[in-house]
């Protein structure tokens, strides 16, 4: 580290801001947060006191013209990511953008490409892959610690009935988020999928509504192939009061076990032999993700994840809304 400091723009002022991103740039040794940007800063003003900015704007494009703004950070609806991030490349900045990337895959590769033209960083905040539990799923599976895999099940299901309807939340509008349950939650499943065996070939997929008044998905289940390897199935629902969010790597050798996904021990059953493995997680779920980021500025080098990476579960969630559409099995794009 030098006594640089990477000068970062916070975009919206959200739960999300409120809670980790604010903290988890304060507490990175090498940055400050020099802006944030608020649709409505009087509303605000008892947030943006506690998250201390040096500078606040009201508009995007103030932001842009902030040419001591080194990296932004985009904590804004989905639909506003591939604009927001693709003007903040043009204008020299560098870009971490909340999940998922994009609306969809053509605006997700607009985003690289734009990030390639202008030489520009570009990542996106799939968090879980900086944790240790993930971490270790991945370092087995390249040991070859399970054998052959011969099964993948994930599933998460909760209730999230919406927080007064479209007309108040952008998660549940999918002109605004691109999907329901998929979209919000599903994606960061997806993403570890992704990370740790490379992208299926092809997959069927059922995308419903079945409970909820919003026009968003509130129930997806879908069979994932990968070539001369194994099937998974996931399924992500909205609709039951009933809890669970659990992911299960069955080989011929070992079964990995994250249930909960985000809880503090990795269960590895080998035999009969079952092994509670603790790791805890970071104290902060975002810190890591910030710290690589602001790193890689300041170290002159790529994040350790970059914008091509994030974009693989955008690829999937494309895949499982064609599926659902066709009613047929689908190839990746």
């Amino acid at each position: 580290m030098t006594a640089r400091k990477v000068r970062w723009a916070l975009v919206g002022a959200g739960d999300l801001a409120r809670k980790r991103l604010a903290a988890a740039i304060r507490s990175q040794p090498g940055s400050v947060l020099r802006s944030l940007v608020s649709r409505d800063p009087s509303a605000r003003a008892a947030d943006l006191r506690r998250l201390a900015p040096e500078a606040v704007h009201a508009r995007f494009e103030e932001m842009l013209e902030d040419r001591s703004v080194d990296a932004v950070y985009l904590a804004t609806p989905v639909f506003l990511h591939a604009p927001q991030a693709i003007a903040a490349l043009e204008a020299g900045k560098d870009v971490l953008v909340e999940k998922p990337m994009a609306m969809d895959l053509r605006q997700a590769r607009e985003m690289c490409r734009v990030a390639r033209d202008r030489g520009r960083r570009l990542s996106v905040a799939y968090y879980r892959r900086f944790w240790p539990r993930f971490q270790l799923v991945r370092e087995m599976l390249d040991r070859g610690e399970l054998g052959d895999l011969v099964l993948i099940r994930i599933a998460l299901h909760s209730w999230y009935p919406g927080r007064g309807g479209e007309a108040s939340d952008w998660r549940v509008t999918p002109s605004k988020s691109g999907g329901g349950v998929l979209s919000d939650v599903g994606c960061h499943r997806l993403d570890l999928l992704a990370w740790w065996l490379g992208l299926p070939g092809r997959l069927v997929a059922q995308v419903l509504n079945l409970t909820h008044e919003y026009s968003a998905e509130d129930s997806v289940t879908a069979l994932l192939e990968w070539e001369g390897g194994p099937a998974g199935t996931v399924s992500f629902n909205w609709n039951s009061r009933t809890w669970t969010d659990e992911i299960h790597l069955v080989g011929t050798g070992a079964k990995l076990t994250l249930h909960p996904c985000d809880g503090e021990t990795v269960t590895i059953t080998v035999g009969r032999d079952i092994e509670q493995r603790p790791l805890p997680n970071p104290e902060n779920a975002h810190g890591p993700v910030v710290d690589d980021f602001a790193r890689s500025i300041l170290e002159g080098r790529p994040p350790r994840f970059d914008g091509e990476d994030g974009l693989q579960a955008t690829r999937i969630m494309d895949a499982i809304f064609r599926s659902a559409r066709q009613g047929a099995w689908t190839e990746l794009d």
